[in-house]
C-alpha cells in the first residue's frame, strides 16, 4: 500500500511539473510549429521599413490569445510553440483588428515562412513555404541560369529562373516529352519546368528546391541575333496546349494579364479563365483562401491551351490557374 501510495505522489508531482512547466511561457513551449512572417504594403516602404504611420502592429493567436508578437520596424515577426492542426492569426493595428489569416493541416514541429501584404484594412496571405513533414509543392518555370554542380552520381545543382534547385538520383525524373534525359543535358540557356519542394534550410536566402521532375521545354537558346517569332512567347503555336509560371501583372481571375518569369515571353499575356479554374498549392486550397491570394503580383502557374498569338499580344485559355506558395 505505501509503495502505491508513493507512486501516487510522484505522477502527480510530474503533471504538476508539466503544468507549471506550460503556463511558465505564455507563447508556448519551444516545441510545436514555428511561424516566420515578414509584412508588406502601405503600412511598410519597398524596402519594407516603416512607413510614416505610427501604428504599432501586433498579430495574436487566436485560439491561445496569449501567444502574440509585435511586427518589427522590419516588417517581420516570429511565433513559436503554435499548434498542430489548425490556428488563426489575427492583426491588429493599435490594438484595432484589420484582418484574419488562417491555416490548416499544420503538421507538428512544422516551420512556416510567410509573406503577408498588409493594406489599410486588407490583410493577405502572398507566400507560404513549409519545412518539415507535409510541406507544400512548388512549380518553376525558366531558363537555366547556371551549372553550379552537375554529378550524374549524386546531387547536381542548378540556379533556374532565380532559385537553385537540386536533381537527385532516384528522386528526380527528368524528361523531353516522353523521353528520359539525364542531368549532363541540362545546359544553360535551356529552357525548362520543374516541379520540386522546397529542402529545409536555416534561412529563406538559402533554401534550395529538391526537383521531383524537370521537363525540358525547346532548345538551348543561344547567344546573338535570334530569329524573329511569328509569336511573343518562345515555343508557343496557336492550339497547342502551353504552361506559364510567372505574377499576376493586372485584372480578375477571369481575365488577367500575367507577366511570365525569364525571356521566355517579350511582354505580358492575357489568360482567359472560369472562377472554377482558381486553384492554390499548399493544404490551404480552399475556393476561398485562393480567391484571396490572387492579388497582383501574386506568382502563378498557368495550364491550358494557347488561343491567339502574334509579336505584339497572346492569349491563354487557361484550365487551370495556381497559386504558387
Amino acid at each position: 500500500m505505501k509503495l502505491k501510495q508513493a507512486r501516487f505522489v510522484a505522477v502527480i508531482a510530474v503533471l504538476a511539473l508539466r503544468l507549471a512547466a506550460c503556463g511558465s511561457n505564455p507563447n508556448g513551449p519551444s516545441e510545436g510549429v514555428t511561424l516566420e512572417g515578414t509584412v508588406v504594403g502601405s503600412t511598410f516602404g519597398a524596402a519594407s521599413v516603416r512607413g510614416t504611420s505610427s501604428a504599432v502592429l501586433t498579430v495574436v493567436v487566436a485560439e491561445n490569445t496569449a501567444m502574440t508578437t509585435t511586427i518589427g520596424a522590419d516588417g517581420r515577426f516570429t511565433l513559436r510553440g503554435l499548434p498542430e492542426g489548425s490556428f488563426t492569426l489575427i492583426f491588429l493595428s493599435d490594438g484595432t483588428e484589420i484582418g484574419r489569416l488562417a491555416f490548416s493541416e499544420v503538421m507538428p514541429n512544422q516551420a512556416l515562412t510567410v509573406t503577408v501584404s498588409v493594406v489599410g484594412t486588407t490583410v493577405t496571405l502572398l507566400e507560404e513555404r513549409r519545412n518539415g513533414m507535409g510541406h507544400g509543392d512548388l512549380e518553376i518555370e525558366g531558363r537555366v541560369e547556371q551549372l553550379l554542380v552537375v554529378n550524374p552520381a549524386g546531387d547536381s545543382r542548378f540556379v533556374i529562373d532565380g532559385y537553385t534547385v537540386v536533381a537527385r538520383p532516384g528522386q528526380t525524373a527528368i524528361r523531353e516529352g516522353n523521353r528520359a534525359r539525364s542531368v549532363t543535358e541540362l545546359l544553360v540557356g535551356q529552357q525548362v519546368h520543374v516541379k520540386g519542394v522546397w529542402l529545409e534550410a536555416a534561412s529563406v536566402a538559402t533554401q534550395e528546391v529538391l526537383a521531383w521532375e524537370i521537363k525540358l521545354q525547346g532548345g538551348v537558346e543561344e547567344p546573338g541575333p535570334q530569329p524573329v517569332r511569328a509569336c511573343m512567347i518562345n515555343g508557343g503555336r496557336v492550339g497547342d496546349g502551353i504552361e506559364l509560371e510567372g505574377r499576376v501583372a493586372s485584372g480578375p481571375v477571369t481575365s488577367f494579364m500575367m507577366t511570365v518569369n525569364g525571356n521566355r515571353a517579350s511582354g505580358q499575356v492575357g489568360v482567359q479563365a472560369s472562377a472554377g479554374a482558381l486553384r492554390c498549392n499548399g493544404p490551404n486550397s480552399s475556393p476561398a483562401q485562393c480567391q484571396t491570394r490572387f492579388v497582383d503580383g501574386a506568382r502563378i502557374h498557368v495550364r491550358g491551351t494557347l488561343s491567339s498569338c502574334s509579336t505584339l499580344a497572346a492569349s491563354v485559355a487557361a484550365s487551370e490557374v495556381k497559386i504558387q506558395n
